[in-house]
């Protein structure tokens, strides 16, 4: 296993944009997190947090393919550059705001920018591996490294966001947020000899949602987004209503651990089976782990469940990322990962801000049931991609 890992990293430059795009996204777990605890542990309830951070999401599900497609077009040095300046700008203003005394809802439009201006770093990676491991088998390993690294930032993520939170101020998430996303950028700007260089679409101006097969694949992202957002959020209110608000970030870890570990095994793998059958069968698994929440009646259970549960999450990413290859052209790679993440951003933030008020209303324990639902809205937009790309797909 070790060895088909380190064959990746022979490639010149790949360690180093990969640390970067560490750094870079090591605010996408951080802020959602910040962002409820900064109104929960002011006004003692989740649904404002829940609303603020779904605003935030709504931002970047909007952000990322607009500013995906700048890369596409104009080079990754070029999309690195004035945007992370603004989202920067954004993470300041909205804690001026707060210590201003701000209420919520007027804290929405700087959220939002927040998450408009905040570059899709997942996207910008993988189309780095791709292009410099172009036509190589080490480029599986590679998605399935940086999964793996997703779901390590999952893990560190909440855990530095909570600590932070309730040991000082919940401001100073967002801070060290910005810090360093504006560390990984400078980083990553600096590596021009890994960035994909433009391509001609031939004319061609469409978007990479236009390819066949793009939208199911984003849809099914929608519905694994939903159980991101709205897992994260009732977890952190079952564990707030146990009294256990210090463990949050330790729990949501669980969930990324279990991710984490499932990536590192399936990246270490050689498989023969059509990645479209292997996403499928992925999918309607992790749709069907997510009921396993509700048996949770502790603060312990939860974290062990959440482990089991997380298993899930790093299989159906690895092929639905890999998917996108066989989608579209290399000129809107980029654009096309970015879709992904965009659906991922949209399910998660739409979750995000219906399952707080649920928790508040009804416990966090109902407030399951909506990321319950949001696996079975996976698991049928992933038969529908299976049946809609039985047969190949042409890529120009």
């Amino acid at each position: 296993m070790i060895e088909r890992y380190r064959a990746v990293f022979r490639a010149p430059g790949s360690l180093q944009f990969c640390l970067a795009g560490v750094v870079m996204r090591l605010p996408i777990a951080m802020y959602p997190l910040g962002l409820v605890l900064l109104v929960a542990l002011r006004t003692g309830r989740y649904a404002g947090g829940g609303v603020l951070t779904g605003v935030y999401i709504l931002g970047a599900a909007v952000g990322l393919p607009i500013l995906a497609r700048l890369a596409d077009r104009r080079g990754q040095r070029y999309a690195l550059g004035w945007p992370t300046v603004v989202h920067i700008m954004a993470c300041g203003v909205l804690v001026v705001m707060i210590e201003a005394g701000a209420g919520t809802y007027a804290l929405a439009p700087a959220a939002f920018a927040m998450g408009f201006f905040f570059l899709s770093v997942d996207s910008l990676i993988r189309a780095r591996w791709s292009y410099v491991l172009a036509g190589r088998p080490e480029l599986g390993t590679a998605y399935s490294l940086e999964s793996t690294l997703d779901e390590v930032v999952f893990v560190l993520g909440p855990i530095i966001a909570s600590i932070i939170a309730v040991q000082t101020d919940p401001v100073w998430v967002i801070v060290l947020g910005a810090v360093l996303v504006g560390v990984g950028a400078v980083w990553l700007r600096a590596q021009t000899s890994t960035e994909p260089p433009v391509r001609a679409l031939d004319g061609r101006r469409r978007s990479a949602l236009g390819y066949p097969g793009m939208v199911l694949l984003t849809l099914a992202m929608i519905g694994m987004g939903g159980i991101f957002g709205g897992v994260e959020v009732a977890m952190a209110a079952f564990v707030g209503q146990h009294d256990a608000r210090a463990k949050t970030g330790l729990v949501l870890a669980m969930f990324a651990f279990g991710s984490a570990v499932a990536g590192l095994l399936y990246g270490a793998r050689h498989w023969r089976a059509p990645m479209l059958s292997r996403y499928w069968g992925q999918s309607v698994l992790f749709a069907a782990l997510i009921p396993l929440l509700l048996a949770a009646d502790t603060v312990a259970q939860l974290a062990a469940i959440a482990f089991v549960a997380g298993l899930g999450i790093a299989p159906s990413l690895i092929t639905g990322f890999g998917l996108v290859q066989t989608l579209v052209p290399v000129a809107a790679l980029t654009e096309g990962l970015a879709w992904l993440v965009t659906g991922l951003n949209l399910g998660y933030g739409t979750l995000a801000a219906l399952v707080g008020g649920v928790a508040d209303r009804h416990g966090a324990h109902q407030a399951f049931w909506l990321p319950i639902c949001a696996g079975l809205f996976v698991a049928a937009a992933a038969t529908a991609l299976a049946l809609r790309l039985r047969r190949p797909v042409a890529v120009p």
